[in-house]
Order: structure tokens, then C-alpha cells, then sequence
């Protein structure tokens, strides 16, 4: 596990992944994470929302249904960058929720979090997930001063999310994978 050693929870390196199968991989949790909770769910890839600021591009528009028929939007930024999602990062986000009166948020990154970010993020409920290499959270107990490489018959999805949250003593991670969202059905209901 190669982390970034001033913000552990984020990798030292952004994630190598293309931005079409970022979002891909985003709108397939996404779709995938309803689907267990027997919803009925549309995702929107670039859609498009108006509030009294104007139109605003969102990398993926959620929509779905529950509490016996209520509909709800979700938006859904995906960030392809080198450097960690910062603080006016999940502001803008969180303004443009209020703005169209959506009901919830959600962030993705490549390369991780700030605290501050994180902590805003969690104060004002939009969900924060890093993307990952899915070997990136293998870890062992080994000598010497580099990473631990995960042994061969040791298999991974390749790419993996971390759901992040501020605590009282810190920062909670919570793994996701195409087979484990429950993070992110819990956060949608």
C-alpha cells in the first residue's frame, strides 16, 4: 500500500484509469448498489440540471425512487486529477445541490481527499470516495522499506473505492467493490 505519508488514507500516486472508465466504473457502482436494494434507479452520464444560477453539467445524474414512489437526485462529480480533492472542491458541489434543490451528493476522486475536504464533505452529507487500484489495499507485515506486493493466487478487482468519513477521533474508511457497495446503498437510503 503505497500512501501519500501527509494524508495516509489517500494513495501517494492518483489512480491510472482512463476518465471514460472512471465514470464507467462510477455509474456501474452506482446502478449496481440500487439494484440490491430494489429500487428503481436512472443514471444520467453528463446530465443536465437547471437551478436559478443556470445549467450545470453533472458527470453523473442519479434519479430514483423510494420511500413508496418519492423521487430523488443525486449528483455525482467525478474528479480525474493529480492533486487530492480540496475543500472548495465539495463547496461548489454542495452549492450546486442547494441550488437545484437536489437531495443528496456524492464526489469520486483519483487521487483522494483533503481533511478539509473531507470534513465539509461530511458535515454537509455529500459522500466522499477515493477510486483505487484494487491491489492498492493489499497490506502485510514485511521487512525492508517498500511496499508489500500482493503474492499471485492473491485476486483483486481492479478497481476498488474508499468511502470516506469524518469521525470525532479521525477518518473512517470503508471499502467498496462491484460485489461489497454496501456504503453506498446505506448512503442513498
Amino acid at each position: 500500500m503505497d500512501r501519500n505519508p501527509d494524508t495516509p488514507w489517500n494513495p501517494r500516486v492518483p489512480t491510472d484509469i482512463s476518465p471514460v472508465d472512471f465514470e464507467k466504473i462510477v455509474l456501474d457502482w452506482l446502478g449496481s448498489a440500487s439494484a440490491h436494494k430494489n429500487q428503481t434507479i436512472t443514471t444520467e452520464h453528463l446530465g443536465v440540471v437547471t437551478g436559478e444560477g443556470g445549467q450545470y453539467k453533472i458527470d453523473v445524474l442519479v434519479t430514483f425512487s423510494a420511500l413508496g414512489g418519492a423521487s430523488f437526485v443525486v449528483l455525482v462529480e467525478c474528479k480525474h486529477q493529480t492533486r487530492p480533492i480540496e475543500r472548495e472542491d465539495v463547496m461548489v458541489l454542495e452549492s450546486k445541490l442547494r441550488d437545484v434543490n437536489a437531495q443528496k451528493a456524492m464526489i469520486f476522486s483519483t487521487s483522494g481527499f483533503q481533511s478539509g475536504a473531507i470534513e465539509f464533505a461530511s458535515a454537509k452529507r455529500i459522500a466522499s470516495i477515493t477510486v483505487v487500484e484494487g491491489a492498492w489495499l493489499f497490506e502485510t507485515k514485511g521487512f525492508g522499506i517498500k511496499p508489500a506486493t500482493p503474492p499471485p493466487w492473491v485476486k483483486f478487482p481492479k478497481y476498488r473505492g474508499i468511502s470516506l468519513l469524518k469521525t470525532t477521533t479521525g477518518i473512517s474508511c470503508h471499502t467498496l467493490e462491484a460485489t461489497r457497495l454496501d456504503a453506498i446503498e446505506d448512503w442513498l437510503n
